[in-house]
C-alpha cells in the first residue's frame, strides 16, 4: 500500500511538472477573413491574439522557453509576422490602423520588441541577434511612415517614434551597449544611422517637413568605434546633416534651425568634438 500511495504521488508529481511545462495560447477574432498561424516549440511560451476587423494575416513562431508574444489589432489588411527564437524573449505588436506591415524577429535571450502602429499604409521591423536587446517603434499620423531595427549583439537600446506623414527612420546596430533615439514630427523627413562598436549613443530630431539625415541605403550618421556620441537636431524645413565619426570618443553636435541649411561633420581619430549651429535668424 505504501508503495501505491508513493508512486501515486510521483505520478501526480510529473503530471504538474508537464503542466507546468505546457505553452499557452490565447486567440480571438472577430471580423471577417482574418487568419491566424501560430506555433510553439518549446516549454513555458505565452501568446495572446486579439483580432478586430477583416483580412488581417498573423504568422507567429515561437521555439524555446519563458518566449511571450501578442499581437492585438484594430483594423483591416494587416500583416504581422513574428519568431522568436531563444529564451525569455517578447514580442508586442499593437496596430489601431490598415494596410500595415508589422515585422519582428529575435534570435538570443531576454530581448524586448515593442511596436505600436497607429497610422495607415507604414512599416515596422524589428530584428534582434543576441541578448538583452530593446526597441521600442511608434507610428502615428497620417500613415506612409516607414521604421527599421537591425541589432546585432548585445544590450543594445533603440527607439524610433514619428509622428506625420511619408517619414522614413532605420538604425543598423552592430556591437554592444549602444543607444539609439529617433524621433520625428512632420512630412517627408528621412533619417538613416550605421553603428559599429560599443557604448556608442546618438540622439536624433528633426520637426518640419523634407528634412534629410540619410535614406534606406544611404546612412548619413556614422559611428565607429567605441563611446561616440552624436546629437543632431533640425527644425523647420529642407535642412539636410550629414556626420561620420570613426575612433574612440568623439562627439558631434548639429543643430539646425530653419530652412535649407547644410552642415557636413567627418571625424577621424579619438576624443574630438565638433559643435555646429545653423539657423536663419
Amino acid at each position: 500500500m505504501k508503495k501505491l500511495t508513493t508512486l501515486i504521488s510521483c505520478t501526480l508529481f510529473l503530471a504538474s511538472l508537464a503542466f507546468g511545462q505546457a505553452n499557452s495560447n490565447n486567440l480571438e477574432q472577430a471580423g471577417n477573413d482574418n487568419a491566424a498561424n501560430i506555433t510553439q516549440v518549446g516549454t513555458q511560451n505565452k501568446t495572446l491574439i486579439v483580432h478586430s476587423g477583416s483580412n488581417n494575416d498573423l504568422v507567429l513562431s515561437q521555439n524555446g522557453g519563458l518566449n511571450t508574444a501578442e499581437n492585438q489589432v484594430a483594423g483591416n489588411e494587416n500583416l504581422i509576422f513574428i519568431q522568436q527564437v531563444g529564451n525569455a524573449n517578447q514580442g508586442v505588436a499593437l496596430i489601431q490602423a490598415n494596410n500595415n506591415d508589422a515585422r519582428i524577429s529575435q534570435e538570443g535571450n531576454n530581448n524586448i520588441a515593442n511596436q505600436n502602429m497607429q497610422s495607415d499604409d507604414s512599416k515596422a521591423s524589428i530584428f534582434h541577434q543576441g541578448d538583452n536587446n530593446k526597441s521600442i517603434q511608434q507610428q502615428l499620423g497620417a500613415g506612409n511612415q516607414t521604421s527599421i531595427v537591425d541589432a546585432f549583439g548585445s544590450n543594445n537600446n533603440t527607439s524610433q517614434a514619428q509622428d506625420g506623414e511619408n517619414q522614413f527612420s532605420k538604425l543598423n546596430v552592430i556591437g554592444n551597449g549602444n543607444v539609439d533615439i529617433i524621433t520625428q514630427n512632420g512630412v517627408s523627413n528621412s533619417m538613416s544611422a550605421m553603428v559599429e562598436g560599443s557604448n556608442n549613443s546618438i540622439n536624433h530630431l528633426q520637426n518640419g517637413n523634407n528634412n534629410f539625415a540619410g535614406s534606406d541605403n544611404d546612412p548619413r550618421l556614422i559611428q565607429t568605434g567605441n563611446d561616440n556620441s552624436i546629437l543632431l537636431v533640425q527644425q523647420g524645413d529642407l535642412n539636410a546633416s550629414s556626420i561620420n565619426q570613426e575612433g574612440d570618443g568623439n562627439k558631434a553636435i548639429n543643430a539646425q534651425t530653419g530652412a535649407e541649411h547644410t552642415n557636413i561633420i567627418n571625424q577621424v581619430g579619438n576624443s574630438n568634438t565638433a559643435t555646429v549651429t545653423q539657423s536663419n535668424n
